[in-house]
């Protein structure tokens, strides 16, 4: 009685690993993208161009506009530094769907120069189950009116 039990067991506990294996090699890869967007301040709808085995995967489309949905200022003492916390439209071109990226934005006022982390929160369309997450750094082009965006992660 011992052995069947211990021989039960073992099969389930080799089944549960291979159900494990399984579903671990039918997971949707992490694909690297890079993003880049000239953003223009107090304004939305700029383009955004993707690329990356992300895109070349058909798992994000090349080419949209971005639109701004929330913005949350904050100052950190001293005043050198603001504190954003940004939700961004990703529009795609092709009319396959959108996604949507919250950002939490370090901002220099000295440089104005920008870091951040984000991450995929939701999405419609094609895009509804996307995941991913990254940094994105931001370089003014013309300090206080435009910025170079790019934002570098995986998307799955």
């Amino acid at each position: 009685m011992k052995k069947v039990r211990t021989t039960t067991l073992s099969i389930l506990f080799a089944l549960m690993l291979l159900m494990a294996t399984t579903l671990t090699a039918f997971a949707a890869p992490h694909l690297y993208v890079h993003i880049e967007v000239e953003e223009f301040i107090n304004t939305s709808g700029e383009t955004f161009n993707a690329s990356g085995p992300a895109v070349d995967a058909g798992i994000v489309c090349p080419t949209g506009i971005v639109n701004d949905t929330l913005l949350d200022i904050n100052n950190l003492p001293g005043g050198k530094t603001r504190i954003l916390n940004v939700l961004k439209e990703f529009v795609c071109e092709d009319g396959s769907g959108t996604f949507n990226i919250n950002l939490n934005v370090r901002l220099n006022l000295d440089t104005h120069r920008t870091t951040a982390s984000w991450d995929v929160v939701s999405g419609s369309g094609a895009y509804a189950s996307l995941g991913g997450s990254g940094t994105l750094v931001g370089m003014p082009i013309v300090a206080g009116e435009s910025i170079q965006d790019v934002y570098d992660g995986t998307l799955h």
